[in-house]
């Protein structure tokens, strides 16, 4: 708001004195508002302050910090946040891209282990029809 106050003013020849004084009261109280804007900062905001470079250590922040600091340090740390799991979830992919590439070299597939699973629950389950018949047929 300030900055278009800042650019209409000067060529505000058109607007009369009451208007102009409208916009500078309404630009004065609006940055006056954010500075008694002010938050109370709990200790990952403060940890924040101190990762986006604002405070040097934890101790220096204070309790009570503008607002609008502590949504900068927010969002700064929230796009680091993005940008690191993005970085991992690209490192994942190159890693199983290379684990399957392995398999496939000592002949594994997921199609063949399947089939060797489910031969050796047919296998365990003729096993146990077995025992059961044994069972019913010794009593």
């Amino acid at each position: 708001m300030a900055n278009i106050v800042k650019f209409l003013l000067p060529r505000a020849g058109f607007l009369t004195k009451n208007v102009k004084s409208a916009l500078c009261t309404s630009v004065r109280w609006e940055s006056s508002n954010l500075r008694s804007n002010l938050h109370k900062v709990n200790n990952l905001e403060k940890r924040f302050l101190v990762w986006t470079g604002k405070f040097k250590t934890v101790e220096e922040v204070p309790n009570m910090v503008p607002a609008e600091t502590v949504e900068k340090a927010r969002n700064r740390m929230r796009i680091r946040i993005a940008n690191l799991m993005m970085a991992a979830t690209l490192i994942a992919c190159i890693l199983v891209s290379i684990s399957g590439k392995r398999a496939h070299e000592r002949g594994e597939s997921l199609v063949q282990k399947n089939i060797d699973w489910h031969k050796s629950m047919k296998e365990e389950a003729d096993r146990k029809k077995a025992e059961a018949e044994v069972a019913a047929s010794s009593q």
